[in-house]
């Protein structure tokens, strides 16, 4: 009995072994991979703006298994707070309206989102609407730019302007001419009263213009120091002469840009502002470089856009993307040539309106300088006399 108890258990204990040797060959054998344990929270790293994220190794590759992966990830983080988004803008342009945010704290840039957006309404201003937008922010914008001068004041500065004017073929003859007469009436009104007229005694109580047309080619019509009063600079745009071909829009934006350079009469920067206008029916023969030349130009300049004709959607996309920010006080739409002459007519009466106080600041301001200047002129009168006339005692011996 005893004897079968122990042949029983030598066999369990001879087949335990030899389980155990054929399990520790297949184990031996077999890849096993890394495993690795779940990602930890996202936590500073002590670098500003930069969070780091680990894990660990929980079991070693064998047999060729799977290496372990990277065990740490760094990413920025967003160190901004914006402000809510403001409201949504009046209607403007081609039916649109934004709105904008700003950076409260910390970092800025692409980290924070964007901070304006944009939408279409698909209600397209009045012509009313739209000669008001252009009066506030284009005519007469008033505190829109900080003189370096006179302590930082904020003041009506005068510009000088670059006026590109589109004369492809979609414009037409009869269009280019009725655009030309609306745009030499539109500079008309600018401020300060008669914008053109250069006043030696102060070269910044005026603006200056130059001239660009463009089509398959490009042509300076005439530079900043040309002209010196406001109907020589009009008469010079209603002589512009029509092309009628493609429409190189990236041309023209490279051409005002040049004009920007000394060498062309235009004055310092810190003392006249520097803008261009834009009047088009159409998009560009080739956007990737228009829009580049845009953005070189929009470094030196504002850009205003006054966009006539019709649409689509990619048009006006790429036409919004000319002008400069804030948008809605930057781009003006007339949905053909003849709606342009009824905006001119309408800031024509709206003028005719505000008689004098049209250029309410620039006149105050010039005034205050004529009386400056008076004042000087009077003071050094008063010293010449007081040299010329003989004291009492030269008088004396003279008798």
């Amino acid at each position: 009995m005893v004897s079968n108890c122990l042949r029983i258990y030598l066999f369990v204990i001879l087949s335990c072994i030899a389980i155990t040797d054929v399990w520790s060959l297949i184990v031996k054998s077999s890849p096993i991979d890394c495993s690795v344990t779940p990602w930890s929270t996202w936590r500073s790293n002590g670098s500003f703006g930069q969070e780091m994220r680990m894990r660990r190794i929980m079991r070693h590759p064998q047999n060729g298994g799977k290496p372990c992966p990277h065990l740490s990830e760094t990413r920025g983080t967003p160190v901004c707070t914006l402000s809510p988004w403001s409201k949504w803008s009046k209607n403007f342009g081609f039916g649109q309206q934004t709105r904008s945010r700003t950076v409260l704290s910390g970092m800025s840039g692409a980290q924070c989102g964007k901070l304006d957006d944009l939408r279409y309404t698909g209600r397209i201003p009045t012509i009313q609407e739209t000669a008001t937008n252009v009066k506030d922010f284009f005519l007469r914008p008033t505190g829109q730019t900080k003189s370096t001068i006179n302590n930082n004041q904020t003041e009506d500065l005068t510009r000088d302007l670059v006026l590109i004017l589109d004369s492809s073929g979609s414009i037409g003859t009869d269009g280019f001419i009725l655009a030309k007469e609306q745009l030499s009436t539109l500079v008309g009104l600018l401020c300060p009263i008669d914008p053109f007229n250069r006043r030696d005694l102060f070269p910044y109580q005026f603006n200056q213009a130059a001239m660009v047309t463009y089509s398959t080619h490009v042509t300076t019509n005439f530079y900043f120091n040309t002209f010196n009063t406001t109907v020589s600079v009009q008469n010079a745009i209603k002589s512009a002469t029509y092309e009628g071909s493609s429409t190189n829009t990236n041309k023209a934006f490279d051409r005002a840009r040049v004009l920007f350079q000394p060498g062309t009469g235009v004055r310092d920067a810190a003392r006249a502002k520097r803008e261009v206008l834009i009047l088009t029916d159409g998009r560009s023969n080739n956007q990737t470089l228009t829009l580049a030349a845009v953005a070189q130009l929009k470094l030196v300049a504002d850009i205003y856009g006054l966009m006539i004709g019709t649409y689509t959607q990619a048009g006006k996309d790429e036409l919004t993307k000319y002008v400069s920010k804030p948008i809605e006080q930057h781009l003006f739409y007339a949905q053909d040539v003849q709606q342009l002459k009824d905006l001119l007519t309408d800031l024509i009466n709206q003028q005719k309106l505000e008689g004098p106080n049209w250029c309410k600041g620039f006149t105050k301001k010039l005034n205050k300088k004529l009386n400056k200047a008076k004042r000087k002129i009077r003071k050094r009168l008063n010293k010449l006399r007081r040299k010329l006339k003989p004291r009492k005692k030269d008088r004396g011996k003279n008798l």
